[in-house]
């Protein structure tokens, strides 16, 4: 019964009303114009800076998985928006891994002051020895 609606941290999505549904549909699909400028953007900028610089380039298909739209007791909206979130998620994950890169090749200095996310800092030269 659990799995005939998506579920958030075992806690059951409230059902909404079909107008609401497709009000939803449609804020999220919205933004697909955004996702995919940002990324041919980030796409053209890895394929400039990256080669200048002979970084290893990230894949985009290592970051993106769309299965999910594949389970059968998934509705329609429900499978699209498995396929939005898979392609924007696995966008912003792509992104991410590759200004991670960017900043291990162009500036491997850690931040004066602990940042979340900022992880792979963590074999960086000290922000200490930078300061005189």
């Amino acid at each position: 019964m659990l799995y005939d609606m998506f579920v958030i941290g075992k806690h059951p999505l409230r059902r909404r009303s079909l107008l609401l549904q497709l009000v939803a549909f449609i804020v999220i699909w919205s933004t697909l114009p955004a996702v995919l400028l940002i990324h041919a953007s980030i796409w053209i900028y890895q394929e400039i800076y990256f080669s200048i610089f002979d970084i290893p380039k990230a894949r985009i298909r290592e970051y993106i998985a769309f299965d999910r739209n594949r389970l059968r007791r998934l509705n329609i909206a429900q499978k699209m928006g498995c396929m939005y979130c898979a392609y924007a998620n696995g966008v912003a994950a792509w992104i991410k891994a590759i200004a991670n890169r960017t900043e291990l090749y162009s500036c491997s200095i850690k931040h004066g002051t602990p940042v979340r996310g900022q992880e792979h800092q963590k074999d960086f030269f000290p922000y200490g020895k930078f300061l005189k």
